[in-house]
C-alpha cells in the first residue's frame, strides 16, 4: 500500500474545481501525464474512483464529492498549522481564533474577551466576524477554533453548547404605527400586512433558527420579504420605513434614537446563543472559556 500524499489532494482540489485534466495539471504547474498518474495513484490508494471518465464531460463520484469536501479541510488545517507555527516561533504566542455574528458583540461578549485574554496573556486571540452559518465550515476547515452564533446546527461533528435564550422583538421605525403603542408586545397576528426586512441574504428557509423558519412553523405569510445581507443594513432599512424586523433583544442596544422595539410575544418564539467546537478537538482556551462563562453566563446575552 502505497501513502498518501499532500501533493495529491491539492492535484485531486485542483481537478475537482475545473473538471479538465489539461487545465487543472496546467494550474497545479505540472505535466498532464504525471498529473493524470497521481491523480490515478490517490483512487488505488483511497480504493474507489473518484471522477467518472466515461462520459465527454467529466464529473465527480459520490465519494470523489466527499474527498472534495475532506481535502479542502485538511489542506486548510495543513495550511493554518503552518502559519500557527511560524506565528509561535516569531512571537512565542499561540494563536487562537473567535468566529462569531456581529450580534453578539452587542451584548456582553466583550467582557467575555476581555477576561479571556487577561486569564491568558501569553495567546493571541483574534476574533472573525462571521454568519454563525459559515461557522461550521470554518471550524471543519481550522479557520476558527471557536464559534459563537444564535443558530443551532445539527452536524455529527460539531459540538455545541447553549449558553442563553433571548426573547425575539421587533424593530420598527420610530415613525411607524406599530411604535405608538410599544412597549406593549406583538403577535404574529398583528404584523400580517406588513413588509418583512430579512437578514442574511441567502438564509436558508429551513435553517433552524432562521426567520423564514419561524414562519413556516407559524404558517405565516408575509406579504412582503425584503432580503438583505447585513443587520446593520436591516435597521437602516427599518429606520426609513421600509419594513419590520425580527431581532434578538440584544439588538436593542445597537440603535435606539430612531426605531422602537417591541416584544414578540409568541411562545417558543427565542433566539438561543450556541457556543460551537469540532468535536474531534478540544479548543486549547476552551477550559478558559468554561470557567469565565460558568463566573457571567447570567449576564452574558
Amino acid at each position: 500500500m502505497g501513502v498518501m500524499e499532500l501533493r495529491q489532494l491539492r492535484y485531486f482540489l485542483a481537478l475537482a474545481r475545473t473538471l479538465n485534466f489539461t487545465h487543472a495539471a496546467a494550474e497545479s504547474h505540472i505535466a498532464q501525464p504525471p498529473f493524470s498518474r497521481q491523480i490515478r495513484a490517490l483512487e488505488e490508494e483511497l480504493g474507489i474512483a473518484l471522477v467518472d471518465r466515461r462520459s465527454r464531460q467529466l464529473t465527480l463520484t459520490v465519494a470523489g464529492e466527499l474527498v472534495q469536501q475532506r481535502a479542502s479541510e485538511i489542506l486548510a488545517r495543513i495550511d493554518r498549522l503552518s502559519q500557527e507555527a511560524r506565528h509561535l516561533e516569531r512571537t512565542g504566542q499561540r494563536s487562537f481564533r473567535i468566529g462569531l455574528e456581529t450580534i453578539v458583540l452587542y451584548g456582553r461578549f466583550p467582557e467575555l474577551l476581555r477576561e479571556l485574554r487577561a486569564a491568558n496573556p501569553h495567546a493571541k486571540i483574534d476574533l472573525v466576524e462571521m454568519p454563525a452559518g459559515q461557522q461550521v465550515v470554518a471550524l471543519k476547515e481550522g479557520r476558527i477554533d471557536i464559534g459563537f452564533g444564535h443558530i443551532r446546527v445539527s452536524d455529527p461533528e460539531i459540538s455545541q453548547v447553549h449558553l442563553r435564550q433571548e426573547p425575539l422583538f421587533v424593530a420598527v421605525s420610530a415613525h411607524h404605527p406599530l411604535a405608538i403603542n410599544a412597549p406593549e408586545p406583538l403577535s404574529l397576528r398583528d404584523l400580517a400586512d406588513q413588509t418583512f426586512i430579512v437578514f442574511p441574504t441567502g438564509a436558508s428557509p429551513g435553517h433552524p433558527g432562521s426567520v423564514h423558519a419561524l414562519f413556516a412553523e407559524r404558517g405565516f405569510r408575509p406579504s412582503e420579504i425584503i432580503d438583505v445581507g447585513e443587520l446593520q443594513v436591516a435597521l437602516g432599512l427599518v429606520a426609513a420605513d421600509y419594513g419590520i424586523c425580527i431581532v434578538p433583544a440584544v439588538v436593542q442596544r445597537m440603535r435606539g434614537s430612531d426605531v422602537c422595539y417591541r416584544l414578540l410575544d409568541e411562545p417558543g418564539c427565542t433566539s438561543p446563543i450556541l457556543m460551537s467546537w469540532l468535536r474531534s478537538e478540544q479548543p486549547a482556551l476552551m477550559n478558559s472559556i468554561n470557567e469565565l462563562l460558568g463566573r457571567i453566563l447570567n449576564t452574558l446575552p
